[in-house]
């Protein structure tokens, strides 16, 4: 899917965020990143604020993206750069979505890192700009309510009150590993601490059921 030439701007926002921080985010900065004219930056985002907003919609647009579209695997299991994260589709199978969100995970922690570093740069400075903090509000609350939806779809127990726990416990994982883990886990290891977390607010197997996941 061809890109709008804003969005090649925030993907280039994205760029020098993961590499600089939010210090080394400037529309001059974007410009040569995306290799276009002086200015063009400024022609589509007007100011600083501008920017930061597109920048962090585009962060949240890519995730939801990558959380709905299923991706074909390469031949030889390894994701490519260019590669579409899969999807991990919800549904009663907690051995199915553990799969699922491993390779997500996958994805997220090799093509797609640079964006994870940018936003985690993005909430751990942001919060130091006032123009951000209620932007940065609202995303939570944008993202606790998918896992809500998710939770409350897969018939979880308490859907309103796991939702906050889901997502703390899941991009905590990713944070270890784009900041501390080395080496970094494995995907079975990765496989393991994601099914650790599911399990943590899944459903109740009714009594004398097996368990979808030995």
């Amino acid at each position: 899917m061809s890109r709008s030439r804003a969005e090649v701007l925030l993907d280039a926002a994205i760029s020098v965020v993961a590499e600089s921080g939010l210090r080394g985010l400037t529309h001059r900065a974007v410009d040569a990143r995306a290799e276009v004219p002086p200015g063009s930056t400024s022609y589509y985002f007007r100011t600083r604020a501008a920017l930061l907003r597109g920048l962090l919609g585009r962060l949240l647009d890519l995730d939801e993206r990558d959380t709905t579209r299923l991706g074909e695997p390469q031949p030889d299991g390894a994701q490519h750069a260019d590669a579409e994260p899969p999807q991990p589709h919800p549904g009663p199978d907690l051995g199915t979505l553990t799969d699922a969100w491993t390779r997500l995970f996958q994805y997220w922690l090799g093509p797609g890192r640079e964006r994870l570093r940018a936003r985690y740069a993005l909430y751990l400075e942001g919060r130091h700009h006032p123009e951000l903090r209620e932007m940065l509000d609202t995303a939570s609350a944008r993202i606790v309510a998918g896992a809500e939806q998710f939770l409350t779809a897969v018939g979880a127990p308490a859907p309103e009150r796991d939702a906050p726990f889901l997502i703390a416990l899941l991009d905590g994982i990713l944070y270890d590993q784009v900041i501390r883990a080395d080496p970094p886990a494995d995907g079975a290891e990765l496989r393991r601490r994601i099914e650790v977390v599911l399990r943590a607010v899944w459903p109740p197997a009714p009594p004398g059921a097996e368990s979808a996941v030995e």
